[in-house]
């Protein structure tokens, strides 16, 4: 089933220009609705020298100028932070539950925003419980999801984006796994013997995989250097998060990538259910609902 609602983040930024490029051609592989989401920043971040309302108008009159050779379908949602008392990232992660997938850039820090937070496409991973196409901000989108490369990992991050994935793998010319054991060792990657692609085969795709050691490079390096290798214009992968100071971050692989990605990204993120820590003398436990159970059943024994 092809993707039929496609949500895209519009700004001024000059990286708007080849994320909206990715996006219609996204759309019109998939004969999707794509919808642009402009949000108008709080006064208080907001540029003075013209009033908010114009730029708006302004950002929503060039989406419509660049899907109109296009023939797809257009839809435009424009969001008031200061009337509706979300920022940017809750905007777009809110609206992003009602579609399909959401398109973002990649954040140039050369070029800073004070109306866009750097960490936005992190963001919009973590908060937006759908897969996000990342848009690198250097270069020009060409061609998009023709060879794609997907990283397979095994547990639920890389399951949700290997499915989140399957409608714009199924226009692939070629597919190819890629199974990294990194320089930390990787108990995942040990363990599983179970071939992804003899699932993949059901869908008659057009698979070939590797696994490889990533010896004193980095995953991300490797990563990226095998999509050099191979031309890939699409690299598909889940994203592993992590606790630091009460917050979620993503985790080492996925942050490097969104600095230093050089093809478009989709990423998606599996929310795990809640977990409860538990202490004793001997150790620090956090455990799943179902665990935590079990748990408590053996300590009443």
């Amino acid at each position: 089933m092809n993707l039929k609602d496609i949500l895209i983040h519009i700004d001024h930024r000059p990286t708007c220009t080849s994320r909206l490029e990715a996006a219609i051609l996204l759309a019109r592989q998939q004969q999707a609705r794509l919808t642009g989401l402009y949000v108008i920043p709080h006064p208080y971040y907001a540029p003075h020298h013209r009033p908010p309302q114009e730029l708006a108008d302004e950002a929503k009159a060039r989406f419509v100028q660049a899907l109109k050779p296009s023939g797809l379908e257009m839809g435009w949602i424009c969001v008031d932070s200061l009337k509706s008392g979300l920022d940017l990232p809750n905007a777009l992660n809110l609206h992003a539950h009602y579609h399909d997938l959401l398109v973002v850039s990649q954040t140039d820090y050369e070029v800073p925003d004070r109306t866009i937070p750097p960490s936005l496409p992190e963001k919009a991973v973590l908060g937006s419980g759908r897969p996000v196409l990342i848009v690198p901000y250097a270069g020009q989108v060409k061609t998009l999801g023709k060879r794609v490369m997907l990283t397979w990992r095994g547990g639920p991050e890389s399951t949700r984006a290997l499915h989140d994935a399957l409608p714009l793998l199924n226009n692939a010319d070629s597919v190819r796994v890629i199974s990294i054991h990194g320089r930390g060792g990787d108990e995942a990657h040990k363990s599983h013997n179970a071939d992804i692609c003899d699932h993949l085969k059901r869908y008659q795709l057009p698979i070939t995989s590797e696994k490889l050691n990533a010896g004193e490079l980095s995953v991300g390096d490797l990563l990226l250097s095998r999509c050099a290798d191979e031309g890939i214009d699409l690299l598909v992968m889940g994203a592993f998060a992590q606790a630091r100071r009460g917050h979620h971050t993503l985790g080492e692989v996925g942050a490097y990538l969104m600095e230093t990605m050089t093809v478009p990204v989709l990423m998606s993120f599996k929310v795990l259910g809640p977990r409860f820590q538990v202490e004793s003398k001997a150790t620090s436990l956090l455990l799943e609902p179902w665990s935590l159970f079990l748990f408590l059943q053996s300590k009443n024994k």
